[in-house]
């Protein structure tokens, strides 16, 4: 099935049609993908391919309303390792919350090689930042409902014209207003792709074995861990633990690993997934 980014192979039916339609012949080698485990009403151990041939992953969190998800950033950001994509986080409504509330967290990913920009589509702040780390690539903007992912759009191409809703009071939550992933053409160059709100990530195609390699912050540690196969846990001599004692990795990001490797593990065992 096609998706979004895919290059293929297509018939012109009715070229005097507006839009012209056609027929999808074939679907082309994929460079890379961003995927995830469906939904469990979608049929259980089964892949969705978010987007196709990307140059970068753009994760979008809201520092309140809805409160940020750092487990979610770290899911995603494996899946790019796992897949060879770049990584961008943007933190979005700056505005509202002290300048430097929870910057440090959010910080720790730009020594991991990731950009990582602070904004507001209400003020403008980071905007331009926003739009030049857009420039000449194909992207595609990820998040919950409600972090503001469309009015940051907004901001860089006003012609776009998305739809945007209030967080709801009784939940917390963004009300979805992107029900199909779009890609839309910047001015700047490139092209992003806005996908319907997501709340939860479970990478696709990552063996509980290899997970470990997917957070680079772990590299050094990995090899001080007194056994090759250390996976981190209650293993003696592990360099990864070490770390965290030392303060030289947040205990937050541990945590992120193990409560991925868990997922990765009990999907093997209940659906036998490799």
């Amino acid at each position: 099935m096609a998706v979004v980014g895919d290059r293929v192979r297509f018939t012109v039916q009715d070229e005097n049609s507006d839009p012209p339609t056609g027929v999808i012949e074939e679907v082309l080698p994929r460079v890379n993908r961003i995927s995830r485990m469906a939904a469990r009403r979608s049929g259980g151990n089964v892949e969705q391919v978010l987007m196709a041939n990307l140059d970068q992953v753009v994760a979008v969190q809201s520092v309140v309303e809805p409160r940020p998800q750092t487990g979610f950033v770290d899911r995603l950001l494996v899946a790019a390792e796992r897949f060879g994509v770049g990584g961008v986080l943007v933190l979005n409504k700056w505005d509202l919350v002290p300048e430097d509330h929870g910057r440090e967290i959010w910080s720790y990913f730009e020594g991991l090689g990731y950009q990582v920009l602070f904004t507001s589509a209400e003020s403008g702040l980071g905007v331009d930042d926003f739009r030049q780390v857009l420039a000449g690539k194909l992207s595609l903007l990820i998040g919950a409902s409600g972090v503001g992912k469309s009015s940051l759009l907004n901001c860089i191409e006003p012609d776009l014209g998305l739809r945007v809703n209030e967080v709801t009071g009784k939940t917390g939550l963004g009300r979805h207003t992107t029900t199909r992933t779009e890609l839309f053409p910047l001015a700047t160059g490139g092209f992003i792709a806005d996908s319907p709100g997501i709340r939860g990530f479970d990478p696709w195609d990552i063996d509980p074995l290899d997970v470990r390699d997917y957070f680079p912050d772990f590299a050094e540690g990995q090899q001080e861990c007194r056994y090759r196969t250390c996976m981190h846990r209650s293993e003696p001599g592990c360099g990864v633990k070490q770390a965290v004692a030392r303060g030289k990795i947040p205990a937050w990001r541990l945590k992120a690993y193990l409560a991925l490797l868990g997922d990765l593990e009990d999907r093997v065992k209940s659906l036998g997934y490799k």
